[in-house]
């Protein structure tokens, strides 16, 4: 047993590696992958809870009773976390595959305000605007095929009343707060990102689109791990379908 510090960015694994070696937590480059070249140096399997909280009803049940719930390429079941902005918050289990729309209305009980957004899968998931939920269902294949990603599917709720500039903004502070500094798109990209941001919602400033766009580019296309590769997906959601509300922000 290990503890830790509650870094977030040990939720990659080779970062996790590093950390139990006694290490700073920063990420490797890959290959060789931890199956190869692990834990001090010997193969190693890294998988989270949820998958391991799978491997006795598989080993008691049989791998086809498991892909016989769910859909053809998403098999079992999806742990959901749901926001507060639910009326029946909380965590739910359901079979992939689930609507997203049975979701919201019937397990979360509707919402308590007017929501503009859904942020699914973390920091780095997909923001789904609201009238995108009857096109998806819970599982991998419907999220990538929108442009989404399903990620870990905890449910993250962005009121009508929040400025969508101000919450682009937390999650390039988040990043920036959160990157273990060993690439320099995702150390300094984050960093660049909340400042225009900032200076965009202090007034009197534009940000240059085609700058931006550079910005977003190298974040997706440098950095090492999911932290500042997996960040400009929920700020291309937001400038496709939020032109109105960010338009003015930028030239």
């Amino acid at each position: 047993m290990v503890k830790a510090q509650g870094a977030y960015i040990c939720g990659e694994e080779t970062a996790l590696l590093s950390s139990l070696e006694g290490l700073r937590p920063e990420v490797r480059t890959r290959p060789p992958f931890p199956s190869q070249y692990g834990l001090f140096g010997k193969p190693t399997a890294v998988n989270n809870v949820e998958t391991l909280a799978n491997v006795y009803a598989i080993l008691s049940d049989g791998g086809t009773a498991f892909k016989a719930i769910g859909t053809a390429k998403s098999s079992g079941t999806k742990l959901l976390s749901l926001d507060s902005h639910f009326n029946n918050p909380g965590l739910y289990e359901v079979d992939m595959g689930t609507p997203l729309l049975v979701v919201i209305k019937e397990l979360g009980g509707g919402l308590k305000e007017p929501i503009k957004a859904f942020h699914i899968g973390g920091p780095l998931g997909g923001l789904v605007p609201f009238h995108k939920i009857a096109d998806l269902t819970i599982d991998f294949e419907s999220f990538a095929s929108q442009g989404f990603l399903l990620g870990h599917a905890s449910i993250l709720s962005i009121p009508t009343r929040f400025p969508l500039l101000e919450y682009l903004e937390h999650l390039f502070a988040f990043t920036a707060h959160e990157s273990c500094g060993k690439c320099f798109p995702c150390r300094i990209g984050s960093v660049r990102g909340k400042e225009l941001l900032q200076k965009a919602r202090a007034g009197n400033y534009q940000i240059d689109r085609e700058l931006w766009d550079d910005l977003i580019d190298t974040l997706e296309k440098g950095s090492l791990c999911a932290l500042g590769g997996g960040l400009p997906l929920p700020v291309k959601n937001a400038m496709q379908y939020f032109p109105a509300e960010l338009g003015a922000y930028f030239k």
